[in-house]
């Protein structure tokens, strides 16, 4: 009659879940920041302890869990997104060579792809083997660099010089352009 809770434990998980239902409904996702509060409760606290203690649950809070859309390895998740929207990227532009900046469809693949480049040494062999698969670019300067160069070469071959104009596209580059940056950087250029 007082209200008196004979399992505090199941009631605090029941309002966690309750406040996760409700996070789920205003964004969209299960994906809870590790230090966030929402609605009153130290939801990223209690989204980490499920994640974490996955095999003390018992089965019906893990059916309830995955109903609702849980993520248990949200960092496996992100890359999947991240790996899917480049692909979708490459599709669209033919390369992987995403803007630092470029937000795509809805998701924030040119920092995603910098992450990539970054974190290559510490990356699995099986994800750098298919970023390489799809044509991932490691080293974008160096690969933009070489393209110009090897435009460069033929249109010397072609032309007899390296005169290029400033304005000369070749071979579907702004080989003008290249050109007149190389000459700006002579001095920083190993």
């Amino acid at each position: 009659a007082l209200g008196f809770v004979w399992d505090p434990r199941e009631q605090l998980w029941e309002e966690g879940f309750a406040a996760l239902k409700a996070y789920k409904k205003e964004h969209g996702n299960c994906l809870v920041p590790q230090k966030s509060d929402y609605a009153g409760i130290k939801l990223g606290s209690w989204v980490g302890n499920n994640r974490w203690n996955k095999d003390k649950l018992g089965v019906e809070r893990i059916a309830r869990l995955d109903a609702l859309g849980f993520s248990w390895d949200p960092m496996t998740e992100q890359w999947e997104e991240g790996f899917t929207a480049l692909k979708a990227y490459k599709k669209e532009h033919g390369n992987c060579l995403v803007p630092s900046t470029l937000r795509y469809d809805g998701f924030t693949l040119g920092s995603w792809v910098r992450t990539q480049r970054l974190s290559k040494d510490k990356m699995s062999l099986e994800r750098i083997a298919r970023l390489d698969a799809l044509g991932f670019s490691w080293d974008p300067m160096t690969e933009q660099w070489e393209e110009g160069f090897t435009a460069l070469k033929a249109y010397k071959e072609e032309h007899g010089n390296c005169l290029v104009p400033d304005r000369a596209i070749y071979y579907g580059l702004k080989l003008g352009q290249w050109a007149r940056v190389q000459r700006e950087n002579k001095n920083k250029i190993n």
